[in-house]
């Protein structure tokens, strides 16, 4: 019979062997590369020639159609070279419009399917972003500079299908997607009738900076600021020193840039959406740990448009108010493009704030 000392030597054995398996795996898979579980079939000389690729096709029992497409974008503004972006294009009978969705840093066009149950009556297209989901290798994130042409790229694909051209377009974005598109509408006014803009930040250099601020050394029970913080900011711009304030920026503050490959630029919406003239409306979470409520204020205040709407929500961090306020979110984001579409601006109070943060019936939620 065995003894219980060597019931306890064994088990405690495994426990560390299990324990270092851990840390290996741990260490290994921070170094791979995550894999892309969908390509779509693809043709070079078709892309160059037309601009765009519908390379499969699903007609559901509602008569809506699913198609996957292929679409070429503008690589920046200096090259005259072209990226292939994939999409996710929903044709519904009798659609009024097209709302073109965009998404935030590190999640792709699927991740965010969920949230096309707002808008049962529209055309809906979501897509990735340069370096984000498929057709991803060599690519970098620019936090919403470059990330612009795709969502330009993706618009005037909209506007140049059969299935779309004679629809007016609308834009849902949100974070880093949100940013994409202010700055896609500044440089093209004619993109979008409306757009919906949830928690964009005003620049990228404060949204590094407020990350920096929380750069912070526990030592017996005592917070000690990062040294040099203004030259780390300063880094955060140059091809040399970012990985190093990335890193630092991922393990005091939460910014994890290891799934996208991030090359930081000098973006400021909060300058760009002067330039923006259609109706436009503002969601925020009064707890947005990335961006303040002061931040998508002076946002919002600078918007050039005669119809703005900044809708407050009790949210509890990073665009949180769908999930804090489902219902109420669906609804008042399904009327403002109603309204918008119906033209009826007089309903679309000039410098609108609903401040719902503190409202009871936040905590229901």
């Amino acid at each position: 019979m065995v003894s219980y000392g060597v019931v306890a030597h064994i088990v405690k054995r495994c426990a560390l062997i299990t324990v270092g398996l851990a840390i290996i795996l741990y260490f290994a898979t921070g170094s791979i590369k995550q894999p892309v579980f969908f390509q779509f079939p693809y043709k070079e000389e078709l892309i160059i020639k037309q601009g765009y690729d519908i390379v499969a096709r699903h007609v559901d029992s509602k008569r809506s159609i699913t198609e996957h497409v292929v679409f070429a974008v503008q690589k920046n503004d200096v090259s005259p070279e072209q990226l292939r972006r994939p999409g996710i294009l929903i044709l519904r009978p009798k659609a009024r419009a097209t709302i073109l969705m965009c998404h935030g840093f590190g999640c792709d066009k699927r991740d965010i399917a969920f949230l096309r149950i707002m808008f049962p009556e529209y055309n809906i297209m979501t897509f990735d972003f340069r370096a984000h989901g498929a057709y991803c290798e060599g690519q970098y994130c620019t936090l919403g500079k470059e990330e612009a042409f795709d969502v330009v790229g993706a618009a005037q694909f909209l506007k140049q299908y059969d299935k779309t051209k004679n629809q007016p377009v609308m834009l849902y974005g949100f974070s880093m997607g949100a940013v994409a598109a202010i700055e896609a509408q500044a440089k093209n006014p004619s993109l979008f009738k409306g757009m919906v803009l949830d928690c964009p930040f005003d620049s990228v250099q404060s949204l590094i900076r407020r990350g920096l601020d929380q750069l912070k050394i526990t030592v017996f029970g005592y917070e000690i600021p990062i040294p040099g913080k203004s030259l780390l900011e300063k880094g955060a711009f140059n091809q040399y020193t970012q990985p190093l304030v990335q890193a630092l920026l991922k393990i005091f503050a939460g910014f994890d840039a290891k799934r996208t490959s991030v090359a930081a630029h000098h973006v400021h919406p909060e300058e760009s959406i002067k330039k923006i003239t259609v109706p436009c409306f503002f969601i925020h979470c009064k707890n947005d740990e990335k961006v303040p409520v002061a931040a998508i204020k002076t946002v919002f205040n600078n918007a050039g448009t005669d119809h703005k709407q900044l809708w407050i929500t009790g949210g509890r961090r990073h665009f949180d108010s769908f999930f804090h306020e489902p219902d109420r979110y669906i609804r008042k984001v399904q009327k403002f493009f109603k309204r918008v579409l119906a033209q009826a601006y007089t309903e679309l109070s000039k410098d609108k704030v609903i401040d719902d943060s503190d409202h009871p019936r936040s905590d229901l939620f």
